[in-house]
């Protein structure tokens, strides 16, 4: 019989392979243990009527959940997939005039596919130029990203998902007695191997904020670390509130890839229920 280090070793192996295809874990992101698992009793892996041992599904669900709170993607979050991102969100009659005259939905289908060819590139052990999603509120870049996000933890990669305006918060909280956990944090944006920066917008940015975020973009370029943003502004209106130097250096890092969408996508899921 396996011992239970070489069990997890060998699911572990088995991820890192692509074994397991995220898509299929939607179901799993929607459901959440109330209580000890009824296969396993909490154990983790299950004895099999042949005496060897196998890794309990509640095994993975925990330790992705672990990888979410560290990556600080919150739970609403965690539930958004490659797989349920409705591309019937998009309409195929629609043109977008910045975009040539191609469609909501060939926008969406663009999307969708250069995220997931980034994320595969990630798992490959390269280090791909990561994607600036630019859309209108409610046209699905979010989701893009936390999809991203989820693909790559249960992939175990190091992933920080950080919302900006909330970013900007802590960063002055370091005024208030919070400097090394503001450090900490700061030195993470800079060195994790895959950075999501959430809502990059009209944010009231000082000095001192617009900085920190310079820094964290320029040493990223430097090190070609993959970056993945989203915002609602234009790239012109991103440059007044970010300066030359960070869109210059966000524009390396990053590919822009235009989401549209006839209605807010959010509006749309609430009026469905």
């Amino acid at each position: 019989m396996q011992n239970f280090s070489e069990i997890i070793s060998g699911q572990e192996l088995a991820v890192s392979a692509g074994v397991s295809p995220v898509d299929d874990l939607a179901v799993d992101l929607d459901a959440k243990s109330t209580g000890v698992c009824p296969v396993c009793g909490g154990s983790g892996f299950i004895l099999r009527m042949d005496g060897q041992a196998e890794v309990c599904r509640c095994y993975a669900q925990r330790r992705f959940q672990q990888a979410c709170r560290a990556a600080r993607l919150q739970p609403a979050l965690q539930r958004m997939t490659f797989a349920n991102f409705d591309l019937a969100n998009y309409p195929g009659n629609i043109s977008v005039p910045e975009a040539k005259g191609r469609t909501c939905y060939q926008l969406a289908q663009t999307a969708l596919g250069k995220t997931r060819d980034c994320c595969a590139a990630v798992i490959a052990g390269q280090n791909p130029r990561g994607l600036l999603l630019v859309g209108q509120v409610g046209s699905g870049k979010t989701h893009l990203a936390a999809a991203a996000a989820n693909y790559l933890l249960y992939c175990r990669q190091r992933v920080l998902f950080l919302v900006v305006p909330d970013f900007l918060d802590e960063l002055r909280g370091a005024f208030n007695g919070a400097e090394d956990q503001v450090r900490r944090l700061q030195e993470q944006a800079k060195r994790v191997k895959v950075l999501i920066l959430d809502d990059l917008g009209s944010h009231n940015f000082s000095d001192w904020t617009r900085g920190v975020l310079f820094s964290i973009l320029n040493y990223r370029m430097n090190e070609c670390l993959t970056t993945i943003s989203t915002t609602n502004l234009d790239i012109a209106s991103l440059q007044e509130y970010l300066g030359v130097r960070s869109i210059s250096r966000l524009l390396s890092l990053c590919e822009p890839c235009l989401l549209a969408s006839d209605r807010d996508i959010r509006l749309k899921g609430l009026e469905k229920q």
